[in-house]
C-alpha cells in the first residue's frame, strides 16, 4: 500500500506531460524569456550593486504582506496543503527542528510559496522562498544551468561526460534543411526535448528515421520555443543531489520493461505486469504516449513479443509509471562522486539535482559510456525518500542545516 502522504500519479489530460500538466502556451512563451532574455540578463547580475540585490531579495515580502493586507492572500500553517512533496518534507524538518513555517494562499489557492522564521543577520526574520529555503547568498546563479545547451557546453569544457547533442534555435522546426542537419549529426536512436523544462515533459526517445524527428519535433515544440536532439544514451535515469557540494543522494530509476515469450502480444505483457506489482507501484497507462513509443520500437499493442526481446515501455521511469527505484548512495561506485562534485561546483549552486543516464552505477564511471542530461536548481529531494529500495536520505535536514 501507498505510505502516508506518499505520491502518487495525476490524472492528465495530456499524456506528454506525464503526472505533470502544464499549460501548453504559457509554457512557449515562458521559454522565450528563460532562453532569449534571462541567459542575457545574467550576464550583467554582477555588475549590480549589492544594495539593488538586498532590494531585490525584498520583493516576495513586500508583495505577499501587501496581499495580506487588502485580504487577497494569508499564511496558513496547515502542512497538508504543501504544493509539492519536495516542500511537505521540508515543511516536516521544519516543524521537528521547531521553525515556524507558513505557505502562501493566494485567492484561497495554496501556493508553492513559503515562509520560514529564521536567524538572519543575528535577527529573527521571516525568510520567503519558493518550496527549498536555499539562503539568499547562494541563489545567484551565473548562466541558467536549466538550459539544457548551456550545462552541455560548459560541461564539455571541463570534460564532464554529456551526451552528444544538437541545438535547435527559435523556429527551426520549420526548416527542413535544419532537422536533415540535426539527424545526420547523431548516431541513432536520439532524442528530441524542450530546451528548458522538466519531468520529462514532451520529451520524444528512441527516434530512429528522420519522420519520427520531425513528429517529436512538432510535440516538443508545443511547450518550448527551442529544442534540443540528443544521443540516446542506454541506462537507468539517475539522478544524484549534493548540498552545499556534496553528494548526499542517488536514486536510480528503470523504466517498465517488458520480456518476450513468444507467445503473448504487448497488451497482454502488461497485464502480467499490473497483476504482479508491488502494491506502491502505479499501474501501466495505456496512452497516446505510450502507442506513439512502442511505434519508434516498431511494435504495436497488439504484437507478440518475440522471445528474448526487451521492450521498455517509456522514458519515464519509476514507480509513478510502473517501474522501479532505488536510493543506492551507499553502493554508488566511488568514480561518480568526484565527477557529480565537480559538476556541482561548476555550477555553483549549494542545492542542485543532476539527472544522469548510466548503464550500472555501481561499474566505474570509466568503464562505461553514460552522461549528465540536465541540471535541476530546485531538486525534487522527495525522490531520496520514496523509493521502492534502500534507504531514505533525510536531504532536508541537510538543508536545513546550511542556515546554522
Amino acid at each position: 500500500m501507498l505510505q502516508p502522504n506518499e505520491p502518487h500519479v495525476k490524472k492528465s489530460f495530456c499524456s506528454y506531460c506525464g503526472d505533470a500538466p502544464i499549460n501548453h502556451t504559457n509554457s512557449f512563451l515562458e521559454s522565450i524569456v528563460s532562453i532569449t532574455l534571462d541567459n542575457h540578463a545574467r550576464k550583467f547580475i554582477k555588475y549590480v550593486p549589492s544594495f539593488v540585490k538586498d532590494f531585490v531579495d525584498l520583493v516576495p515580502e513586500f508583495l505577499f504582506r501587501t496581499l495580506v493586507f487588502f485580504k487577497l492572500a494569508k499564511f496558513s500553517s496547515d502542512i497538508n496543503k504543501a504544493n509539492t512533496f519536495r516542500s511537505r518534507i521540508i515543511w516536516e524538518e521544519a516543524n521537528k527542528r521547531g521553525i515556524i513555517m507558513e505557505q502562501v494562499v493566494f485567492l484561497g489557492k495554496p501556493l508553492d510559496q513559503y515562509r520560514a522564521l529564521l536567524k538572519i543577520k543575528n535577527q529573527n526574520n521571516y525568510f520567503y522562498f519558493e518550496s527549498i529555503p536555499i539562503r539568499p547568498e547562494f541563489l545567484d546563479m551565473s548562466k541558467n544551468w536549466d538550459d539544457k545547451v548551456l550545462l552541455k557546453q560548459e560541461f564539455k569544457k571541463h570534460k564532464i561526460p554529456v551526451p552528444s547533442y544538437f541545438k535547435l534555435p527559435l523556429l527551426t522546426f520549420f526548416r527542413s534543411r535544419n532537422i536533415k542537419n540535426a539527424f545526420s549529426k547523431l548516431n541513432k536512436p536520439i532524442i528530441v526535448k524542450p530546451r528548458v523544462g522538466s519531468r520529462g515533459r514532451h520529451t520524444i526517445t528512441n527516434i530512429n528515421t528522420l519522420e519520427q524527428l520531425k513528429d517529436g519535433i512538432a510535440i516538443s515544440g508545443e511547450i518550448c520555443s527551442q529544442l534540443i536532439v540528443e544521443e540516446h544514451l542506454k541506462g537507468s535515469v539517475c539522478r544524484a543531489t549534493l548540498v552545499n557540494g556534496i553528494l548526499v543522494g542517488f536514486y536510480r530509476g528503470d523504466a517498465p520493461t517488458l520480456h518476450g515469450d513468444g507467445k503473448k502480444s504487448i497488451k497482454e505483457l502488461i497485464e502480467d505486469m499490473d497483476s504482479k506489482r508491488h502494491d506502491r507501484v502505479e499501474p501501466i497507462r495505456i496512452s497516446q504516449e505510450l502507442h506513439d513509443h512502442l511505434l519508434r520500437s516498431g511494435f504495436i499493442i497488439s504484437d507478440v513479443l518475440p522471445t528474448g526481446v526487451s521492450l521498455p515501455l517509456t522514458h519515464r521511469i519509476g514507480r509513478l509509471f510502473g517501474g522501479k527505484t532505488m536510493e543506492m548512495i551507499g553502493d554508488l561506485h566511488p568514480s561518480f562522486v568526484s565527477i557529480f562534485e565537480k559538476a556541482a561546483k561548476i555550477v555553483g549552486l549549494a542545492v542542485v539535482g543532476f539527472d544522469a543516464i548510466i548503464p550500472d552505477p555501481q561499474k566505474s564511471a570509466e568503464s562505461q559510456h553514460w552522461g549528465i542530461i540536465e541540471c535541476n536548481s530546485l531538486p525534487f529531494i522527495d525522490l531520496h525518500y520514496y523509493a521502492l529500495e534502500g534507504k531514505p536520505q533525510n536531504i532536508a535536514g541537510m538543508i536545513w542545516d546550511m542556515w546554522n
